[in-house]
């Protein structure tokens, strides 16, 4: 069978039409991921009893889980619990009827809290123990050290994995067709089912997680190049 450029171009407008998608998908855990995942880091990286070693196991756990194993799991566990815990509350909801993209949500959050735990603690890591003593004692409390000194070095520092995990993000976005829901993956695939140029449809996903990878790479790169600049005239002046 030859490769045909017409279909292709079919298949990139199904798919396309799926990339708000996937960037849900995407967006949606890396900011839960943040906001959970800086507590993590601040957890472990000031060693706060029994949070601490919990959230080391716990990060440990997920790590050596595969996305889709994780993925897997929470649609089970929404099968088996969602329509009893609906009840509970007294809300008159069936399982076929809940949104199967909160599910893909739900997994794919766990997995961005582990790794943007980690970036994050990394970026902490990086500010040297003296500017904590230094900022203590010029009378700056926990929270004026971390928001003025700590923050603003870390964070940046934080960045070019917090990218990587965002772009492995959209791409585990693929994922989310285990779990009914039509994605820039599955909407090329599914624009192949009646002439099975399956070829076509994966080049067709393919250029367009291409598409939105560099893009994410060239925001995160800006970002990046933003903080060293401002690094630089802050240490100038």
């Amino acid at each position: 069978m030859n490769f045909s450029f017409s279909f292709l171009m079919t298949a990139l407008a199904a798919a396309a039409a799926k990339i708000p998608v996937t960037l849900f998908l995407s967006a949606a855990p890396m900011l839960a991921g943040c906001a959970v995942g800086f507590f993590v880091a601040l957890a472990r990286f000031f060693r706060v009893p029994v949070l601490a070693p919990l959230f080391r196991w716990g990060v440990a756990i997920v790590k050596g889980i595969p996305v889709v194993l994780i993925l897997l799991v929470f649609y089970v566990w929404a099968a088996v619990f969602y329509e009893p815990v609906m009840r509970f509350f007294g809300i008159a909801s069936e399982f076929k009827n809940l949104d199967k993209a909160l599910i893909a949500i739900a997994a794919f959050s766990v997995y961005a809290v582990a790794g943007l735990s980690e970036a994050f603690r990394g970026g902490l890591a990086s500010v040297k123990k003296g500017q904590f003593d230094a900022a203590f004692a010029a009378g700056l409390n926990l929270r004026q050290t971390l928001l003025r000194i700590v923050l603003p070095q870390s964070l940046p520092a934080a960045l070019p994995m917090t990218g990587n995990i965002f772009i492995a993000l959209t791409k585990a976005a693929a994922l989310a067709s285990m779990v009914s829901v039509i994605d820039v993956m599955n909407a090329a695939l599914i624009s192949a089912n009646s002439n099975y140029r399956f070829l076509e449809a994966y080049v067709a996903a393919a250029l367009i997680y291409w598409g939105i990878c560099i893009i994410i790479e060239k925001i995160f790169s800006a970002l990046e190049g933003r903080f060293a600049r401002k690094t630089r005239n802050t240490k100038g002046t």
